[in-house]
């Protein structure tokens, strides 16, 4: 039996909470470091999530021979190091979302990664949720026939008026840190449709700020990004979709993702962010009424367990299960059985998008967005 692959995860935060106990489900797999920015709080995450060693540069940890897999966490600027430092260093990667804070960014990471040859993923885990692994695999037997358009949109109250609500992402304001409502919540769902429909040849879109203020702690943060984005896309194929991000909807629906063909209509629907335990689908195959009413269809035992892993489905802890399969295809591609996914070459792709949304919005009309070396 091979010797199982190391993790060294950067991060004490959203990496070591959401991330740690998914690396931690996997057999074959054992996390042996985490990475802060100081010796103390590295000193401390060692305590904290009974990690071996401690970091606190990392450079030192990328170049280490006993790590094999670097999980980069941190805001997009920041990742870009860690990220090009550990391909440079040969180690497989594991990015967060947004992939970059710019297209040069982004561009110059996919070719570290393909001049490194090693295996390098995004955490864009809406794909691998158990719904939407068994819608996908619905539409592709033809539950709903050809398949005609769709929607999809999350939308919400992140920011309000009243109260901001996730303190720990008030970085999101700031145009120097890659983010705004298309670019974060954005990427996740053009992840989703780039996995189901192929890649997008043109974008149409509209960008707006309409909070200015968000209240956080006896202080005003004012904003400079949009919080708002409303995409029209055309993919390769000639599909038409539609895409809707806002993260200050005060009442908004969380997420839904709407699919319509000849034959029907499929749809899945989560509170907030899309989890194993919360996202639940939905369905209509009544051709003979003009708003059939949809149905729950149930997720099959199938969707709902990773060979190899020990994650349970219904446990509410962020993302496990879904960050878990993508870890294990990560595993599994570096033993050489199958292909780890979304890699890089989507994460390009979809960056381009969002950045052809942007001149879009600012020029008011349609932009190409060239043919992706997937």
């Amino acid at each position: 039996m091979p010797p199982p692959l190391r993790v060294g995860i950067i991060s004490a935060a959203w990496g070591a909470k959401a991330h740690l106990p998914a690396w931690r489900s996997l057999d074959g797999v054992e996390v042996t470091a985490i990475c802060t920015s100081r010796p103390e709080t590295a000193a401390k995450a060692v305590e904290d999530f009974k990690v071996a060693r401690a970091f606190h540069d990392f450079r030192v940890m990328a170049a280490d021979p006993e790590i094999d897999i670097v999980d980069c966490g941190t805001r997009p600027p920041l990742r870009f190091a860690m990220v090009m430092a550990a391909l440079g260093a040969g180690k497989h990667v594991y990015n967060g979302i947004p992939f970059a804070k710019d297209l040069p960014d982004a561009r110059a990471m996919t070719d570290a990664w393909r001049i490194a040859g090693t295996v390098a993923v995004v955490d864009a885990f809406m794909q691998a949720v158990p719904a939407m692994v068994q819608m996908k695999a619905m539409l592709d037997a033809g539950w709903i026939g050809e398949v005609f358009g769709a929607d999809v949109a999350f939308e919400v109250p992140l920011f309000s008026a009243g109260q901001t609500n996730v303190p720990g992402y008030v970085w999101f304001a700031h145009p120097a840190n890659g983010a705004s409502a298309g670019r974060n919540l954005g990427s996740h769902m053009l992840h989703l449709l780039v996995h189901f429909f192929g890649p997008v040849a043109a974008v149409a879109a509209d960008h707006s700020l309409a909070l200015k203020a968000w209240p956080l702690e006896g202080e005003i943060i004012r904003p400079a990004v949009p919080d708002r984005a409303s995409l029209l896309l055309r993919h390769a194929s000639g599909l038409p979709t539609r895409l809707e991000a806002n993260w200050c909807k005060i009442g908004g629906d969380g997420f839904r993702f709407s699919v319509w063909g000849s034959k029907g209509r499929i749809e899945a629907r989560a509170p907030v962010f899309p989890m194993a335990h919360d996202t639940r689908l939905f369905g209509t195959r009544d051709a003979t009424l003009g708003s059939a009413a949809m149905g729950e269809i149930a997720i099959e035992l199938e969707y709902l367990a990773v060979p190899g892993c020990h994650a349970i489905a219904d446990r509410p802890e962020t993302g496990l299960l879904a960050l878990a399969s993508i870890f294990a295809k990560i595993r599994d591609a570096i033993g050489g059985a199958g292909a780890a996914a979304p890699d890089f070459a989507q994460a390009l792709h979809v960056q381009e998008v969002v950045e052809a949304a942007v001149l879009a919005s600012d020029e008011r009309r349609w932009i190409g967005i060239p043919a992706p070396a997937l």
